[in-house]
């Protein structure tokens, strides 16, 4: 049994890190509904950001990935996202250097497609992983926080997965 891991992203805009924590075991259980492997502890500052993008995966090889982004307010690209990562391989912790995560959504919103970019070169060409939309998107409303979690298929470097990708942000 995995340990939870804790992870750290951010700050954005000066403010403070958002702190969470990241159930491998959790990422790997199919349920219905989905059930988030992320807690956060406490919440982003949503005068600094705009959005928490949480991405979570099982591979068919015992690879598992656990990624937040924090996307600050006004931003124009993934590339401004502070972007925290775990990407393990048979339990152990891969180190990555940098990471980008783009997403597409539908015409309602929705996401649709996730692309991921992992570098555990700095010389290398990226480790390459995507997701596309394979269930209904769960939406919890709780207070002034939305969280849509929408079930995946993943694919890294062909090989096969299943996760979440969950957009944290303020209800309307």
């Amino acid at each position: 049994m995995a340990e939870p891991v804790a992870i750290v992203v951010g700050p954005v805009a000066g403010g403070e890190p958002l702190h969470l924590v990241w159930d491998r075991e959790l990422a790997g259980a199919p349920a219905m509904p989905p059930r988030s492997p992320w807690r956060l502890d406490g919440e982003p500052d949503w005068g600094r950001a705009e959005a928490l993008r949480l991405v979570s995966a099982v591979f068919e090889d015992g690879r598992a990935l656990g990624l937040a982004a924090l996307r600050p307010r006004g931003a124009s690209g993934h590339d401004q996202d502070a972007i925290a990562q775990r990407l393990e391989d048979s339990g152990q912790e891969v180190p990555v250097t940098e990471a980008l995560l783009s997403s597409e959504y539908d015409a309602a919103g929705l996401p649709n497609r996730v692309g991921i970019e992992l570098w555990v070169e700095p010389d290398a060409l990226p480790l390459r992983a995507a997701a596309d939309r394979a269930g209904d998107v769960e939406v919890e409303e709780r207070g002034h926080v939305r969280r849509e979690l929408t079930p995946m298929t993943f694919r890294l470097e062909g090989t096969r997965g299943t996760g979440l990708y969950e957009l944290v942000r303020p209800a309307a």
